[in-house]
């Protein structure tokens, strides 16, 4: 029979001491920006929303902890590509994106629409391309902005959303190009959702969005396979759909 010497008994002790030292781990840090109803940053840098809530009840049913916190979108961005931060959320999907993001199952969707005062004429709008035909604005950086650029599509960009909702609506800017459902959550917290219509466009698919972790952050391979699991359970639950519930 092996019999430990004091020495080793000793070693063994510690070991087993530190054992739950070694099982201890914190939460999960994942960033947001302002974009409601699906992630919301309230005065205290406080983070809630759809997808916040369900990025949190997904993970929560593998048993991972994760916590939220904000930051400009440009200083996440960089964080993301270098792996100084393990992820995003929401976050749509781009090529660019694809060398340093590990994208999720889809987590929510929107439409990207025309925003427009309900005094505008819109009649003549069909497709994205007859843009053109208005004065447009779209929210500085934000994918649409950019999808606007890209199409050489003449705009003017807005700082925020609150100054793009306003400038339809008090100013001579003819359109808004923006997600739908963000555009009219956010117009019913300045009271303004009388004053807007929305008109959607014949050519133009919903956009989905993800949990974006950084590839080049460690342990993000298996974190997201947790996550994807997470959430197949919580939307066969049904506390998926309790989570839209709260906010639409």
């Amino acid at each position: 029979m092996f019999l430990l010497t004091p020495r080793c008994s000793l070693l063994a002790v510690l070991v087993l001491w530190a054992l739950p030292t070694f099982a201890e781990t914190k939460p999960v840090e994942l960033f947001a920006i302002d974009y409601p109803p699906y992630t919301i940053v309230n005065e205290q840098a406080q983070v809630s929303g759809i997808d916040v809530d369900v990025i949190i009840a997904a993970f929560a049913s593998v048993d991972v902890e994760v916590v939220f916190s904000t930051a400009p979108w440009k200083r996440i961005r960089k964080n993301l590509e270098h792996g100084y931060i393990a992820g995003y959320t929401s976050c749509a999907r781009r090529p660019e994106r694809e060398s340093y993001i590990l994208f999720s199952d889809k987590v929510s969707e929107a439409n990207q629409v025309a925003v427009m005062s309900v005094e505008v004429d819109g009649s003549k709008l069909y497709n994205l391309m007859d843009l053109q035909k208005y004065k447009v604005t779209a929210i500085d950086s934000w994918s649409v902005q950019k999808e606007l650029a890209k199409k050489g599509i003449e705009h003017l960009k807005a700082p925020d959303m609150d100054s793009g909702i306003r400038s339809v609506v008090f100013r001579d800017i003819d359109i808004l190009y923006n997600g739908e459902l963000t555009t009219l959550y956010r117009a019913q917290q300045l009271n303004l959702q009388d004053k807007i219509k929305i008109k959607r466009f014949a050519d133009k698919q919903s956009s989905a969005f993800y949990l974006c972790l950084s590839k080049q952050y460690p342990g993000n391979a298996e974190l997201l396979k947790k996550f994807n699991t997470g959430l197949k359970r919580i939307k066969a639950s049904g506390e998926f759909d309790v989570i839209y519930g709260k906010y639409l």
